[in-house]
């Protein structure tokens, strides 16, 4: 396998919705100490689906592709369908993902589902410290 799957050469080069939203409805942040890698998901929600989606992320690469991937995937996608994304689908999405990149499909998982959760509770998270703020 090569070191980057096309999708993730793509989506690095070429992000889609990035940047976070003014009026966003639900923010959900996910980082790991280990690696820095750090995801913000903000987005609109309406009728109980994503209608806008940004995104800012920081770290490998991987990182910032899978979080460009993760907004196309989830712009029109029901919170309860959100709710269930695991890692396994994040690989599949970004057309594969090497050993070492397996963290960043966890990560992405892991920030979809605190989308779904923090909408779903009403929870906005203060990303005021957060890079780029």
């Amino acid at each position: 396998m090569p070191r980057f799957s096309p999708a993730v050469i793509d989506h690095f080069t070429n992000p889609r919705n990035a940047g976070r939203l003014d009026q966003a409805d639900v923010t959900a942040f996910i980082g790991n100490p280990v690696c820095g890698d750090q995801i913000l998901l903000s987005a609109q929600i309406r009728d109980e689906a994503v209608s806008r989606i940004g995104f800012e992320a920081y770290g490998c690469s991987a990182s910032l592709a899978v979080a460009s991937i993760l907004t196309e995937r989830l712009s029109g996608m029901p919170v309860r369908d959100i709710e269930t994304i695991q890692a396994a689908q994040v690989v599949e999405w970004s057309g594969g993902l090497s050993p070492e990149q397996q963290h960043v499909a966890a990560l992405g998982a892991d920030v979809a589902q605190r989308l779904a959760n923090n909408y779903r509770n009403g929870i906005h998270e203060d990303v005021s410290a957060l890079p780029g703020s």
